[in-house]
Order: C-alpha cells, then structure tokens, then sequence
C-alpha cells in the first residue's frame, strides 16, 4: 500500500464548530455521540486535536477504555502523553497505533479491529484520596501554563457505570467550575443512555454540564475520497455508484465501508459489490442476535419490535394494539406499568431514552435486524 496515501477523511466543518463555539465563550464543554465504528475517536484524534494544538491549545486525550476497571489511571495516562508538546507527525504516529488498540477485548474482525466486550474481569477500583491529589496537582501544573488546555474523554459514559466511580466524576465537575477561562472539555460517548446517566439526571454529578451534538454521518465526499485514496494506492479505479450502494449496505459505517477497500487493495480485485456481501456474511451477528433474542421476554420482544419498526412510542394506542397482537391478548390487558418495566429492563443493553416517550436503540445493527426479521405482522414474529 502506498505510504503516501492519506485514507483520513478530514471533517473540517465540525471541527470548526467544536473551536469556534469555545472562541466564543457560549460553552467550554460539549459532548460528541456516535455509535461505535462511526468515527469520533478518530475525528478527535486526527482533526480536532492537531488544529486545536495549532490554535494555540494544549491537548490533552484521554480513553476511559485504556483500563475501565482504574479510571484514574486513564486520566494519568492522558496527562503523561501530554499529546500537545508532540510534533504533528508524532501525533499521527501515536493516534493511528492509538486507533487499533483501544478497544476493551473481544472477538477480531476480518479488518484486524477488535469488536469491543463489556465483560471484564475483576472489580472497579475507586478513586482515593491521594489519586485525585496527585491529579489535582498535574491539572494545576498545566493550568498554570500560557495555553487553554482541551482535554478530550473518550467514552466518558463509562463512568456512570459503577456509583464507585463518582469521586472522580465529582472531581471533573470541580475542576470545570473552578477553572471555566483555561479549561475547555470535549466528551465522546457511544452510549445514549450512558450519557443521559451521567449528565441528564438531576442527582448526578455532572447535571447539565455540557451541550451535545450527534456526530453527523458521512456521505458522498467520504465515499469519494476513499475512491481516490484507492485510485493512487492501486491505480485501480473503482464505479462511484457500486461504492456508494455499498456504504449504504453496509449502514453508512465508515469502519466498516473502509475495511471493504482496504481488503480490497490486499486482494487485488475491483469488485465492491462482492467484497461488500462476503465482508457482511464473515461480520455478521445474526447468530448472535437470535441467542440474544431467545432469552427476551416476550413483552420485550414486541416493544423492540414496535420501536424498530418506527410504529409508534411505546406508550402509545397503536403500539399498545400490536404488543397485543404479539401477545395474544386484548390491548385493555397491557398495562402501563408493564410496558414501563419492560422498558426499564431493557434501558441501557438494548434501549436508552432520547425524551420523553421517544426511545432509540443503542446498537443500530441489532435495530436494523429486529425491523427486517419482523416486518409488519405481529403474528409472524419468530419465537
């Protein structure tokens, strides 16, 4: 493969947003969603972060997947790197080995990444006294330098998990109040429910602390400079049109969509088509899905249905008449409360709450399996 070729799709005008909203002094905290494999890490580590240090910034990163069990272990490591006194080539060094080792375990898929496990053994750690002393110190270390420090925190909503993580999170809270002028934060989080837990809860430590923007999907120009960058790898030109389809199979997931044409350029052939349907077939969960499936109750299974199908809120007449349906009762017998239990035991693994009444999935592929395996008829779901 060509060393040359830059595969980063840059995203120029959301970085501009992020710097341009701190320049203005609206807020020095916004959060940043997108599932996982859509790109923020990357967007965070190879766009913001280099033109933040450019403007004047120190960055400073930080994974709360580098050790999930010690999250103030992360927030030392993030210190430590101290990203911004690197130069720009060192940085790139350091994000791309970054990118591929950032995950918690788990299976590896056929483009080398790693599909992430919330399995993890051993027990939380919380944080001590001395801990956030000594972060303490480090903070005032670099806030009393000349520079604004962005501080980023990848999967933030990791610490909403475990109550023995709230020192810390107060911690964070402190230091945002104290030091407004100097210290400017981004949050990553591919949780919706995580995030709502840590930020959207009226106990919760960091109540309403920062605004937050949902990563916008990519499109044509994404697709088109991965066209181009294969173009000058391989002098092979790929159709626009069969590329395009493609990302669209493939659910508009840049990780994904690039790991069909890096396999490609391995490969040696030209066919998207074909590689997009075997890269599919070898990633699928479906297996999985259907395990997962089984072991649901049956009034959780017709409320993921009702909301992968876009039917209607689950409280409302028309999804009350299909969960009927589904159950083989009259709608009078589903009660309110044991549709909002069923929402609640599903909250956080399958569902999180956008506002009020609107419910979304937090793992989209499983969303787009539920709706195309029961289309529709209630009667002819699977069992």
């Amino acid at each position: 493969m060509n060393a040359h070729v830059d595969w980063h799709f840059p995203r120029r005008e959301l970085t501009d947003q992020f710097l341009s909203t701190f320049a203005s002094g609206v807020s020095n905290t916004l959060t940043l969603f997108a599932p996982r494999r859509m790109g923020k890490t990357e967007f965070i580590l190879f766009d913001l972060i280099p033109e933040a240090h450019e403007q004047g910034y120190r960055p400073i990163y930080v994974s709360f997947w580098d050790n999930p069990r010690n999250p103030v272990t992360c927030l030392k490591k993030g210190l430590e790197r101290s990203i911004g006194e690197m130069t720009w080539l060192e940085r790139r060094r350091w994000a791309n080995s970054h990118l591929g080792a950032m995950k918690l375990g788990g299976e590896v898929g056929i483009d080398g990444t790693v599909k992430a496990s919330a399995e993890i053994s051993g027990q939380n750690i919380p944080p001590q006294e001395d801990d956030l002393s000594q972060l303490r110190s480090r903070f005032e270390t670099l806030l009393n330098g000349k520079r604004k420090i962005l501080l980023c925190l990848d999967e933030v909503q990791h610490l909403a998990t475990d109550r023995a993580f709230e020192p810390l999170v107060f911690f964070l809270r402190t230091l945002l109040d104290e030091n407004r002028d100097k210290l400017y934060v981004v949050y990553t989080g591919s949780s919706r429910d995580g995030l709502y837990r840590l930020f959207n809860r009226r106990k919760a430590p960091l109540f309403r602390s920062s605004s937050q923007i949902d990563l916008p999907e990519l499109g044509s120009g994404f697709v088109k400079h991965m066209l181009d960058a294969f173009d000058r790898a391989t002098a092979r030109t790929l159709n626009y049109n069969n590329a395009w389809n493609a990302f669209l199979t493939l659910n508009r997931v840049p990780r994904d969509f690039r790991a069909v044409i890096e396999g490609m350029v391995l490969s040696g052939e030209t066919d998207i088509t074909s590689a997009t349907e075997r890269y599919r077939q070898f990633t699928s969960d479906a297996d999985e899905y259907e395990k997962t499936w089984s072991q649901l109750k049956p009034i959780e299974q017709a409320i993921l249905a009702v909301i992968a199908q876009d039917i209607a809120g689950p409280y409302q007449e028309e999804a009350r008449q299909f969960i009927a349906t589904w159950l083989g009762m009259a709608e009078s017998a589903v009660a309110t409360h044991t549709i909002q239990n069923a929402l609640n035991r599903l909250r956080g693994e399958f569902l999180a709450p956008v506002e009020k009444g609107v419910w979304v999935f937090e793992d989209m592929d499983f969303k787009i399996w539920v709706a195309e395996a029961f289309a529709q008829d209630p009667t002819e779901r699977q069992t």
